[in-house]
């Protein structure tokens, strides 16, 4: 589902009603006397909500207004940052449609109009995409964990141009990252990271967490086994979004109205989950079998070729490899080998044929919900009436009802 997206204006797309608002004031970029643009030849006001917005149950986007040189002269832009579920629903638990796609778009005319940006609804709908964030929300209510998933992802040996990075905040499997300089994949516990902002918003891999903290603060609203594993892919330039429409095939231009689309956004998750799966079966298949397993599957596989020898070395190999997984394994066999060795040892170990077990199925349930791709809603696992409409968004802001009752009338 769509998340967290950027969209990026020209200046002759929208008009600053109340410079006054921005921080600094925007009344130097947008008139004389004219802000100097510094060794940079950039200079930017933002007009961002704050943390009493956010807990009294206020999101709306995040502007920033930016002027810098450009070859004909100065360009000024303006850039329109929010997550359309907030926007919504208050939370980003909750996950949208294509179809919801209007109810957005007035959303935020009608939040742009409050911060004094005039814009319309066809220039909007139409708007640029520089950021956006695919994502896939997944409860976990029959005793599955967040931290068996990532703890099997975090064994995988992703491909050397990713960094990977892994995060416990103290708590073992919280979350874990696959990041590029321009685009990042990361699974993490939605819970377990609600916890940690309540602590400091810093602490936790989502930010703007304050206004969906008290949607679990009702003892017993939710199961005690419920989980909610987020996968979610981050693209963060617009070069980036272009190159993977390509590759998978998606003919559109990446417009706001274009890119908020289910099955796009399905397309992408699925695409780097591919990637990610066809890692793990050596790793999680041999973690889940007995020693003799393993070495009765490898003399098999060599038929009589093999000495012994050579066979308890590979069984010693895939052992540690489903303890510590190809990173812990590669740390500690470097200590002792040349690179060029290990790179040898890796391709024989992702070459041997291990019997799968079928002990495992945490990654199955992530296969299964990708695959489904429906839409989380959290009143499905609600035990307890919730006091409140979830509906009803944001106190002091434009209504859902409201902006719809305005498009009709525009209409």
């Amino acid at each position: 589902m769509l998340d967290t997206i950027a969209l990026t204006l020209d200046q002759h797309q929208f008009e600053v009603l109340e410079p006054d608002r921005f921080s600094p004031s925007a009344r130097g970029l947008v008139g004389a006397p004219y802000y100097p643009l510094g060794a940079r030849g950039h200079f930017a006001c933002v007009l961002n909500p704050t943390k009493s917005d956010f807990e009294a149950g206020r999101y709306f986007p995040r502007l920033t207004l930016a002027k810098r040189k450009s070859q004909t002269g100065f360009a000024l832009t303006l850039r329109i940052e929010f997550s359309a579920p907030k926007l919504i629903f208050g939370n980003n638990f909750d996950e949208l449609r294509s179809r919801d796609f209007d109810l957005v778009l007035d959303s935020l005319h009608e939040w742009l109009g409050t911060l004094g940006i005039r814009i319309s609804d066809p220039v909007l709908r139409a708007a640029r995409v520089s950021s956006i964030h695919y994502s896939k929300n997944m409860a976990l209510s029959d005793y599955t964990t967040c931290s068996m998933v990532i703890g099997e992802l975090d064994l995988i040996d992703l491909s050397g141009r990713l960094d990977l990075s892994h995060t416990d905040y103290r708590n073992e499997g919280h979350a874990i990252r696959y990041h590029a300089n321009s685009f990042e994949v990361t699974f993490y516990d939605k819970l377990k990271d609600l916890q940690k902002s309540r602590l400091s918003e810093k602490r936790a891999v989502e930010r703007d967490n304050a206004g969906q903290i008290g949607l679990f603060a009702q003892s017993g609203a939710f199961p005690k086994e419920l989980e909610i594993l987020r996968m979610e892919v981050r693209l963060g330039s617009r070069a980036r979004i272009v190159k993977l429409l390509k590759r998978l095939d998606i003919q559109v231009e990446p417009t706001f109205a274009a890119l908020f689309d289910q099955s796009i956004a399905k397309a992408v998750v699925l695409h780097f989950w591919g990637d990610i799966r066809r890692q793990l079966p050596l790793a999680s298949r041999v973690k889940h079998q007995r020693p003799e397993d393993v070495f009765a599957a490898l003399a098999i596989a060599a038929r009589g070729k093999t000495k012994p020898g050579k066979l308890l070395q590979l069984l010693g190999s895939t052992m540690l490899l489903g303890s510590v997984g190809f990173r812990g394994t590669a740390a500690l066999v470097s200590r002792h080998s040349t690179v060029r060795s290990w790179q040898r040892y890796k391709r024989e170990l992702k070459a041997l044929p291990v019997l799968d077990s079928g002990c495992f199925s945490a990654l199955g349930h992530v296969s299964e919900a990708l695959a489904a791709f429906e839409p989380l809603r959290l009143n499905k696992y609600r035990v307890k009436p919730i006091p409140c409409n979830v509906e009803s968004l944001r106190a002091g802001g434009p209504s859902v009802i409201q902006a719809t009752r305005k498009r009709k009338s525009r209409e």
